[in-house]
């Protein structure tokens, strides 16, 4: 039935039907594959999944170049419906370098950029002017013990980093190189002269009160290893040939731990890790938790310690370089190698330095020629292999950027990304970083540059 007059005839109805059905069925599936991330490639007349690249990082002003075209958005940016191909990433910012990469987005994935703190454009500053024969940066990085080689005396100074005052805090009867031992959680150090048959002089001095120093030779004889405790009140631990001591820096009291009867010890967070030899087996065993619920960490055979003849004797010295949570480092003083072991797996690598960082106990491990990585309950990565001799890597943020000295030059490496920037261009002595202030510490090789540098990243 039709209204006379009607311009909307029963046809025409009927046609804007068929039209409307026509092209719910042509414009819903657009609908559907465009939000699934599908794109129609004119071009080659394709149709195309899509990807996405999201982007999240410090500083929050920076601008985002995609193959040379500024992106408008602020950070963070979510780039969704990107056609999969290789684009060029710059990062930048007023003051800092810039940050490029070659990325691929692929079909249906998301690029992420994230965890990145770009670094600042800065010039080095002298900071200590003096003929520096090594220097040590404290945990939190407001202190710095450095030595100066006078004649046939070692002085031992202490730069307040807050303060900007350096003081004399002890000479020593040597020429020969100190070692410093900073703990891991407070202002104490130890201050270390090594002997032939142990040590010539360890002094425990307290950064906020230096002109109390201790010297624990003149307590006992014969000491043959030091190690703080990795707790926030001062602890330190020594062994000699019979037994292994506590010591309290705050009580200037000695305790005795329990009786020296192994191959070699540490203590981590109260707990003693040993490595005991099993002779019937000709093998040694790690024991975690020695004196408490003691159990059986894992083994090393003679494979493992590439021992000669396959026979594991006294001269085989083996040492624990430290211990965390449910990993341990093992170290034989005749091999290249160390050993990382957990309770069900060994890995043989190529490494002569380590260091964890404290932000997230992530291990690094290094030879001049490879650099590696580990994580907790992951296998050990490869993150570097080059004939440059690397010397020192040191972590310069959270995020692990690295700061890598090689023979001639420092770089930052920004690890999960692989992208790099040259920092200093020459060689360096001696490196350490803080990280929680972002600066960067050196001691040039060029005899004209004397002294301990700063460099604000």
């Amino acid at each position: 039935m039709e209204y006379p007059g009607t311009k909307f005839t029963r046809p025409i109805r009927l046609t804007l039907l068929v039209l409307c059905v026509v092209l719910f069925f042509i414009i819903s599936p657009t609908i559907i594959l465009y939000t699934a991330g599908y794109r129609y490639d004119w071009h080659n007349g394709l149709l195309k999944e899509t990807g996405s690249i999201n982007i999240d990082i410090e500083p929050e002003d920076t601008e985002v170049y995609l193959n040379g075209i500024r992106l408008q958005e602020k950070l963070p940016i979510r780039l969704n419906n990107i056609v999969p191909a290789k684009y060029n990433l710059r990062i930048a910012a007023s003051g800092y370098l810039d940050w490029t990469k070659e990325i691929e987005v692929k079909n249906k994935q998301t690029y992420y950029i994230k965890d990145i703190r770009l670094l600042k454009k800065n010039k080095p500053q002298l900071l200590v002017n003096e003929k520096i024969d090594n220097f040590f940066l404290s945990y939190n990085g407001q202190f710095i013990l450095y030595s100066l080689i006078k004649g046939n005396d070692t002085e031992i100074w202490l730069r307040n980093n807050n303060l900007g005052q350096n003081i004399l805090i002890s000479t020593i009867n040597t020429r020969k190189p100190l070692d410093i031992i900073w703990a891991e959680k407070n202002n104490y150090a130890l201050i270390t002269a090594a002997a032939e048959n142990g040590y010539a002089s360890l002094l425990v001095v307290n950064a906020s009160n230096p002109s109390r120093l201790t010297d624990l030779t003149q307590i006992l004889s014969g000491i043959k290893k030091v190690q703080w405790s990795n707790t926030i009140e001062p602890q330190l631990y020594y062994g000699t040939g019979e037994n292994i001591y506590a010591y309290s820096p705050i009580t200037s009291k000695s305790q005795v731990i329990t009786e020296n009867k192994y191959v070699d010890w540490h203590m981590e967070n109260g707990q003693l890790w040993t490595i005991q030899n099993d002779i019937s087996k000709q093998e040694y065993v790690i024991i975690k938790n020695t004196l408490g619920f003691s159990s059986e960490f894992n083994r090393l055979t003679p494979e493992d310690l590439d021992v000669a003849g396959g026979d594991i004797t006294s001269e085989t010295k083996v040492h624990i370089l430290i211990a965390r949570q449910e990993t341990a480092l093992i170290k034989t003083e005749k091999n290249s190698k160390m050993i990382l072991t957990g309770r069900n797996y060994k890995y043989k690598i190529q490494a002569d330095k380590f260091f964890i960082s404290k932000f997230n106990n992530w291990w690094l491990l290094w030879s001049p020629l490879e650099l590696w990585s580990y994580s907790q309950n992951e296998e050990p990565y490869l993150l570097s292999r080059s004939g440059e001799h690397l010397e020192q890597v040191v972590p310069l943020d959270e995020h692990n950027t690295l700061g890598l000295t090689w023979a001639d030059k420092t770089a930052a490496l920004f690890p999960y990304y692989l992208v790099g920037h040259e920092i200093i261009n020459e060689k360096i002595k001696k490196s350490a970083a803080d990280s929680e202030n972002k600066i960067f510490y050196f001691i040039p090789e060029d005899k004209n540059k004397p002294g301990i540098w700063k460099l604000n990243y």
